[in-house]
């Protein structure tokens, strides 16, 4: 498995001819491109791309402007499928964990909402949805974060309204499978005193 880069072809170099059957799509390499990334993009491995490409001699060596065969997906899922949210957790401002009631968490007016991914996440979305209305409610979206395309952690910053009661939790895609968190039971200021009968159970 490599992460080498597409080159651009050497003077007088010719770049290989795509195969001549493709069982899938073709693809022209683009600059920052390898086998590695090109597979991670359609769900392929880079074992399955050099099948379809005997062209390829070398997998460290593709070129930009190159076409190349993407082969229609194999016995070997994506490893998007595999995407979850591992954890979902809320701390206080300076990353402490926060005491909990009746299996609540108890709010301060500000806090940390933090979710950690399998992998990188473009966005994370954040909801409360409220609970101990006697009525369903749609959940309230409370922030959305971008975190840089490396990393599967997501947090935002929520300033916490006074008298919130409701159950937080995050909804992140990477590609075309999302995610979706446990669900945290939180509450703030007047709605303590609803807290006695309430579990973490619908």
């Amino acid at each position: 498995m490599s992460n080498t880069t597409a080159m651009q072809p050497m003077s007088g170099a010719q770049i290989p001819s795509p195969p001549t059957q493709c069982n899938g799509q073709l693809y022209t390499v683009k600059a920052g491109d390898s086998l590695f990334l090109i597979g991670r993009r359609f769900g392929v491995t880079v074992a399955q791309l050099r099948t379809a490409n005997p062209q390829i001699t070398n997998p460290d060596v593709i070129f930009i402007g190159q076409v190349i065969c993407i082969p229609t997906g194999g016995p070997t899922p994506p490893p998007d499928q595999q995407f979850r949210v591992l954890s979902l957790r809320i701390l206080s401002e300076n990353g402490q964990p926060l005491p909990r009631t009746n299996n609540a968490i108890q709010l301060p007016a500000r806090v940390i909402v933090r979710a950690t991914f399998t992998d990188p996440v473009q966005r994370a979305f954040f909801f409360l949805e409220p609970t101990g209305t006697g009525t369903c409610e749609n959940a309230r979206l409370i922030g959305i974060d971008c975190p840089s395309a490396t990393t599967g952690v997501a947090e935002i910053i929520w300033n916490v309204p006074n008298g919130t009661l409701g159950r937080v939790f995050v909804v992140a895609c990477r590609n075309s499978i999302c995610a979706k968190s446990e669900e945290i039971l939180v509450v703030r200021g007047n709605n303590m005193n609803h807290m006695g009968g309430m579990s973490n159970t619908r």
